[in-house]
């Protein structure tokens, strides 16, 4: 996890140029940043257009994680679908989203689980079928060879 709302000013600067050295430095590696770095959608545009091998998992990005937490999480959407910045932004990357869940304690997987899965449900039916299908398994499939999803 690098959660960047956590650093400010100084040590902020020196922990983002620290990662962008290392992309640079191994960039025949991908590199995948979970809750979206706790980035905002500007950060994340530039570093996706200066890191090609820069991928970031959209675990605890929605209101029904961000609405039981203290943590400063990145919120995608807008009331119940991607904001325009996050949608705009997705369809035009759409190699560089995973879809994630961080579901790591019991109460992960109860009620909150569904109110997650209705969010994404609602926000990937909302993207181009291309589109949509890459961020839901298209890319954890090729970034992590994992089988493809059988057809219908």
């Amino acid at each position: 996890h690098i959660e960047f709302r956590s650093l400010r000013g100084k040590k902020r600067r020196q922990f983002m140029a620290g990662m962008e050295e290392l992309l640079r430095t191994h960039a025949d590696h991908p590199f995948a940043l979970n809750h979206m770095g706790q980035l905002a959608a500007g950060e994340v545009n530039r570093l996706i257009k200066d890191n090609p091998n820069l991928y970031f998992l959209t675990a605890h990005t929605n209101p029904a994680v961000i609405r039981q937490s203290n943590q400063p999480w990145v919120n995608m959407f807008q009331n119940s679908t991607l904001s325009q910045e996050w949608k705009e932004l997705v369809v035009r990357y759409p190699d560089r989203f995973i879809f994630a869940l961080d579901n790591v304690w019991k109460k992960h997987w109860e009620k909150l689980y569904l109110e997650q899965m209705e969010f994404w449900q609602k926000a990937l039916a909302d993207l181009p079928d291309d589109v949509a299908h890459a961020v839901a398994h298209g890319n954890a499939e090729r970034l992590w060879n994992l089988p493809p999803k059988p057809a219908k």
